[in-house]
């Protein structure tokens, strides 16, 4: 997930979300956020605590990163752990759509709607 917000002390910052497993369910989790000037910070995510409480979604994760962002946690280069109790950013985040084409559906071979049209045509003949 990318996301760009709007800083006054930094300007348009972007903000890219690591996440490991199918869909990005599984933990940690990484948020890099770039400077207009360039300048990098990276901010962990893990969850240590068990309790009650429903797991953070991804959106709130780097809404909490950028908090910590601009409170002035992360930025000596080395990666800063945060936690959920942190206070998260409270402005707009703008998702941003890569270029990339996306990766083909996953189909099993053997079903009809997997076929091409001409394969179609020829099976039915």
């Amino acid at each position: 997930m990318n996301f760009t917000f709007s800083s006054s002390e930094h300007g348009t910052c972007v903000v890219k979300l690591w996440a490991t497993g199918r869909y990005g369910f599984s933990l940690p989790k990484k948020v890099d956020i770039t400077t207009a000037a360039g300048v990098s910070c990276t901010y962990l995510y893990f969850n240590k605590k068990m309790s009650l409480k429903a797991e953070p979604g991804n959106r709130m994760i780097v809404r909490i990163a950028i908090g910590a962002f601009l409170a002035g946690a992360g930025r000596t280069g080395v990666p800063v752990e945060i936690d959920p109790e942190m206070p998260p950013f409270a402005g707009t985040l703008t998702p941003v759509r890569l270029d990339a084409p996306r990766a083909p559906m996953r189909v099993r071979p053997g079903k009809s709607h997997a076929r091409t049209p001409s394969d179609a045509a020829c099976g039915s003949t």
